[in-house]
């Protein structure tokens, strides 16, 4: 990689143009499946990304390559596609209007924080190990009722080492590394010619932290929960909906917080700051350097530093998300008070230039645990997954979606349901919160501890 800088900034030095900006990711992966007790899948793989951007005349150029597998003895080939691509960021921002808000980060002022996001041992865990991790969760899986659970598959361990390194005109030159491993299992639950699905996962920046056993029994024990499904009269009920699928409610949220979405008027939270628009049991952050977070960088997409952002605060919305284009923006066209970078450029792999996204988007942990949120709900139903959330329109909010879950009867658990669907809206659904969890539970870049809401129209018989 440090060669490969080199050559870039000699070409670049000798192109004339206004500013430049170099990405580089260096990352190996290591995967594996596991099914009846033997590996079905083993695959190593090594990936080089780099990404140019060029700035000249108010016009930003992009451009980048990928290289799978690379060999090291091929690393001196590369000054000729090296020059293609800086030619075809200059061309393509030829091709563009002029916008002054464009431009590149500063040199950082401080050195980032150390994050806990690089486990040093990996590397030196021996393959045994991990194959037993995925081998781990098919046996975890039956062991919950080795007569019910039929199948187990998806039993899989995967993992990420990955360099990140960027580089522009300003003087800004970082490089930070990252490693994440994760297991995953579904379990097939059988009865009665009745079939049902169970699926959990775990993930950590520490290969040690993963907990195979919890992951599979946890798996087995949702998809024999499932057993046995009843269909429920229609009505309007409370709702108790659990941690993973509020997490999935909260990422079509985030799209509302975006400064992009603001200022084009596709938000409804546009002109509401100061205002409690959620509930005041909600606070909800962005927080790019949070321990375990799986987006936590000590920079983000544009070189930004990192940092914990307030959307909402008891209910309070408290403001927005920006990268560098999109504060530059409002500050540019607004006569309000002038905003800088939330630290939330993303970039969505190598192929794309950054883009204003969330890092680690989460709501803050209530201070009541699963049992007493249950008493709490009293008679209504427990959601435990979603179907059709794509099909959400994150402008209106408005939606109707096929669920299951487990119908509670006096704080206790009666009989699983299904076959039915859930409607409302999106924003109505976060003021109506009246209960906070503390599960807390990340997926992907998005965390919910579960929720406990008033009402919703739930269709069944």
């Amino acid at each position: 990689m440090d060669e490969l800088i080199d050559q870039a900034l000699k070409i670049l030095k000798r192109k004339s143009i206004d500013g430049h900006e170099i990405y580089f990711n260096q990352s190996s992966h290591f995967d594996i499946e596991s099914k009846g007790g033997k590996i079905e899948t083993l695959e190593t793989s090594r990936y080089l990304g780099m990404a140019f951007r060029i700035l000249n005349h108010q016009r930003m150029g992009f451009s980048y390559a990928t290289f799978s597998n690379p060999s090291p003895s091929a690393r001196l080939d590369f000054s000729g596609e090296l020059d293609r691509l800086i030619e075809d960021a200059i061309r393509g921002a030829e091709a563009i209007s002029a916008d002054p808000c464009f431009d590149f980060a500063p040199v950082l002022e401080a050195s980032p924080p150390k994050l806990p996001i690089f486990d040093e041992t990996l590397e030196r865990i021996s393959e045994k190990m991990k194959i037993e991790k995925a081998k781990g969760l098919e046996e975890s899986a039956r062991s919950v009722d080795s007569e019910r659970i039929k199948k187990v598959r998806k039993a899989s361990y995967q993992e990420v080492l990955s360099r990140t390194t960027l580089i522009n005109s300003n003087g800004l030159q970082f490089s930070y590394d990252h490693t994440l491993s994760s297991v995953s299992v579904t379990a097939i639950a059988q009865e009665s010619g009745e079939s049902e699905v169970g699926w959990d996962f775990d993930v950590s920046h520490f290969f040690n932290d993963l907990d195979v056993e919890k992951v599979g029994r946890s798996a087995g024990r949702k998809a024999l929960g499932r057993l046995g499904g009843k269909r429920i009269p229609t009505g309007v009920y409370p709702v108790l909906i659990r941690n993973h699928v509020a997490s999935e409610f909260l990422s079509l949220l985030a799209h509302s917080f975006l400064a992009d979405q603001v200022q084009k008027g596709k938000s409804p939270l546009k002109g509401r700051q100061g205002e409690r628009f959620f509930s005041p049991l909600l606070t909800v952050v962005d927080d790019g350097l949070y321990p375990k977070g799986i987006s936590t960088a000590p920079i983000d997409g544009d070189g930004m530093p990192s940092q914990r952002t307030s959307l909402v605060a008891q209910g309070e919305l408290t403001g927005y998300l920006y990268d560098r284009y999109w504060a530059n923006r409002e500050n540019l066209f607004s006569f309000r008070s002038r905003v800088g970078s939330t630290g939330n450029s993303r970039r969505h792999g190598i192929k794309s230039p950054p883009g204003v996204g969330i890092s680690n988007f989460f709501i803050e942990p209530g201070d009541l645990d699963f049992s007493k949120l249950m008493e709490n709900l009293f008679q209504g139903i427990e959601v435990e997954e979603v179907m059709g959330l794509h099909t959400v329109d994150p402008i209106s909010g408005d939606f109707s979606l096929g669920c299951s879950g487990d119908w509670i009867d006096r704080g206790e658990k009666v009989h699983p349901v299904k076959s039915i669907a859930i409607a409302g809206n999106l924003f109505d659904l976060f003021r109506k919160v009246i209960g906070v969890g503390e599960d807390l539970r990340f997926f992907g870049g998005v965390g919910s501890p579960s929720l406990l809401v008033k009402e919703l129209l739930i269709s069944g018989n």
